[in-house]
């Protein structure tokens, strides 16, 4: 696989290459970013119960109730 490295800016939100360069639609490619600080993503965690043995609490009940039903 050969590979090229060219130079490029992020303008409106957009990549814009520094240098007179053609690629056909829909090359792939890939963007190396250097010397930047990346902000870490959030991370939400399931949630835990603090006292498990209410665990009880939380069970669900199944109700099936016949299809013609009205609500």
């Amino acid at each position: 696989m050969a590979t090229m490295t060219v130079e490029g800016v992020i303008e409106d939100g957009r990549v814009r290459l520094r240098h007179e360069v053609e690629l056909p639609e829909h090359t792939k490619v890939y963007v190396v970013i250097p010397d930047v600080e990346a902000t870490p993503m959030a991370y939400a965690r399931s949630p835990r119960l603090a006292r498990p043995e209410q665990a009880h609490d939380f069970a669900k009940q199944v109700i099936e109730v016949p299809t013609d039903a009205t609500l």
